[in-house]
């Protein structure tokens, strides 16, 4: 039985080996995911604390190893240690209204918040703490605090209980190893990602990839000749461009898209291939326990030659919704992070309204070369942003200005405003699809070394070894530019 006791949350440690993520190196790094896997989430629950304050009713589980770490209960831990300024909530995307909320709390009701009611087990209960977790999360919405994902699901199948998730295990190596994914989509993919879709694609991929086995592609990978094509469909499983209907297609074979064509002997495309080696019925793959699976809102596998095809893709909307910016044109994943691909984007950035200046610079960042020039592209990224956020702050009467301690008036800094035009596009978070997209460039702003924050423009300019190689630039343009556009 566990012992009953208020522990302060400077006391209390996350677990850093929280099934629904991959492992972390440490506790703020664990937040960081945290908030990036369900941003809405946290938001939420970090809402209803500061609407309610804790509420005591459920204890937090946790196991102590000579330290007390949370088993249960660590979403509303790391909120309440970024709440009391353990962990500082400007270094995470946090929107506004909340960190203004934080910052108008009490004394009073920090005081009453800080020791949390646990259930402490010792290390001999480490089974039961197991048992009651998973139950916890594998009950069902209504009666669970928040359902374990798929991945989550199936990490704890695999490093609890010892199962066999192949789909993890090629996910996690990608997550690790792979050439077209940006920071935001790790981060995001680590507890989140459509599991079951990439375990029933995987059926059809070993053999176009020419391994005898599921198991056979998972351990070879990333070396293995296919590599680009197959990261090309785990980017596209992950923005949900492929999904049950794309794979079970009797009409039109998916994998054609990524140059996999079939050999000969191969079974036809309605057709879920067998071998000695891999599992063929539809319970040898772990499931979320969705009766009916998701359905993507687009597919990359279309044949030009197939007239039903056509009058699918007809019938897709031609731009997105209004509240969202617009995407440019998908290219090759093997770009994405890369020189060519930022170029290819910059050329079809045409900003709208006065922007003549953001223009100019536009024209200047294509001319350059990254590799031979990334400090010059830096300067330039860093002042397309800065014209953008003051004329698009001028535009819907955001104040550029800010008042001290001392009653001085003055300029706000970069990362300051771009979190109030954050703010601004998404409705203060209500806007769900554009919260979304700008989320990597949230990130990105909330990074004190980050490309958009003050520190590294003055490392720029007086440091004299500081500067971010050409590669780091390319994956962090992908993360912001939905920002720069979304301004413009």
């Amino acid at each position: 039985m566990p012992d009953a006791k208020y522990i302060d949350i400077k006391d209390l440690y996350l677990d850093l080996k929280n099934p629904r993520t991959v492992p972390q190196e440490s506790e703020e790094k664990a937040i960081e995911t945290m908030i990036s896997i369900k941003p809405d989430r946290f938001n939420a629950v970090m809402e209803s604390i500061l609407d309610d304050g804790y509420l005591t009713t459920e204890s937090i589980i946790v196991l102590n190893n000579g330290h007390y770490v949370v088993k249960e209960g660590n979403r509303r831990i790391a909120i309440l240690k970024l709440i009391h300024g353990i962990y500082d909530k400007k270094n995470y995307a946090i929107p506004s209204n909340l960190q203004n909320r934080i910052d108008s709390l009490t004394p009073e009701w920090l005081a009453a918040n800080r020791s949390i009611p646990c259930g402490v087990y010792s290390t001999g209960e480490t089974d039961l703490v197991d048992k009651i977790v998973n139950l916890t999360h594998a009950k069902g919405e209504k009666a669970s605090r928040d359902p374990w994902t798929s991945v989550a699901k199936a990490r704890h199948n695999r490093d609890v209980k010892g199962g066999t998730e192949l789909g993890l295990d090629l996910l996690e190596k990608y997550l690790k190893d792979g050439k077209n994914i940006n920071q935001s989509q790790k981060e995001r993919w680590s507890g989140d990602y459509p599991l079951t879709v990439l375990d029933e694609a995987l059926r059809k991929i070993y053999e176009r990839t020419e391994f005898v086995s599921v198991s056979d592609l998972v351990k070879a990978y990333p070396k293995i000749e296919h590599r680009l094509a197959l990261e090309e469909i785990l980017l596209d499983v992950g923005q949900e461009r492929i999904g049950y209907k794309q794979i079970r297609d009797k009409d039109v074979d998916f994998l054609i898209h990524y140059d996999l064509i079939p050999k000969a002997g191969t079974p036809k495309v309605g057709e879920t291939p067998t071998s000695d080696n891999t599992p063929t019925g539809k319970d040898d793959f772990p499931t979320d326990g969705a009766s009916t699976p998701q359905q993507p809102n687009s597919s990359p596998g279309t044949n030009p030659t197939s007239s039903k095809n056509e009058s699918k893709a007809k019938a897709m909307p031609d731009e997105p919704a209004a509240s969202t910016p617009s995407q440019p044109e998908k290219t090759k994943s093997s770009q994405l992070g890369t020189p060519k691909y930022v170029k290819g984007v910059l050329r079809k950035f045409n900003p709208k309204g006065n922007r003549q200046k953001v223009v100019a610079i536009k024209v200047e960042m294509c001319v350059l070369d990254i590799q031979k020039t990334p400090m010059a592209f830096c300067f330039l990224l860093r002042s397309a942003f800065e014209i953008s956020a003051k004329a698009y702050a001028n535009d819907n009467s955001i104040s550029i200005e800010k008042t001290n301690k001392k009653g001085d008036t003055q300029s706000k800094t970069l990362a300051e405003l771009l979190r109030e035009i954050v703010d601004h596009l998404t409705n203060n978070g209500k806007n769900k699809g554009m919260q979304k997209e700008l989320h990597g460039a949230l990130t990105e702003i909330t990074k004190s070394d980050g490309i958009l924050s003050v520190t590294s423009m003055n490392q720029l300019v007086h440091g004299t070894t500081f500067s971010i190689p050409a590669g780091d630039i390319c994956t962090i343009f992908g993360n912001i530019f939905p920002l720069l556009e979304a301004m413009n």
